[in-house]
């Protein structure tokens, strides 16, 4: 083989590999932890500097980690007393799928509610480049 061919074939391996249990496991601890303690900071270090999260499937996406950092912090600024458990999970290639829960008193009405959604991380080395969740909301 031609050493140009070598050269342009060969190459080292990059930040992408596939995610393993371990990742993923340590992922979702981190993120229960953010929401849990509101922990803004926590919540965007898990994201890419250009990560696209998806929190509204017919909103535009929250573009960046520091636009992610302001979501999270305006989102659980409101909640008390939080309760967050995944119910199940599947990761494949560089994907992590959840489905879980997150119960939580309201600041404003001083009620509990019952959050229950899923979401698809995407990840690029050990963090998520794009981000969809889907989520539905009650009373307790």
């Amino acid at each position: 083989m031609p050493k140009s061919a070598t050269a342009t074939t060969a190459r080292k391996p990059g930040p992408q590999v596939g995610l393993h249990a371990s990742d993923a496991n340590e992922f979702l601890e981190k993120f229960k932890k953010a929401w849990e303690t509101r922990d803004a900071d926590l919540a965007a270090s898990l994201f890419t500097r250009d990560a696209r999260y998806k929190e509204n499937p017919f909103g535009e996406p929250i573009i960046g980690r520091e636009a992610i950092h302001d979501y999270w912090a305006a989102a659980t600024a409101g909640q008390d007393d939080i309760r967050f458990a995944v119910t199940n999970s599947l990761h494949t290639g560089y994907v992590l799928i959840a489905e879980w829960t997150c119960a939580y008193r309201d600041r404003a009405s001083d009620r509990r509610r019952l959050l229950a959604g899923m979401f698809f991380a995407d990840f690029y080395g050990h963090q998520v480049r794009a981000f969809r969740e889907y989520w539905q909301s009650r009373a307790l």
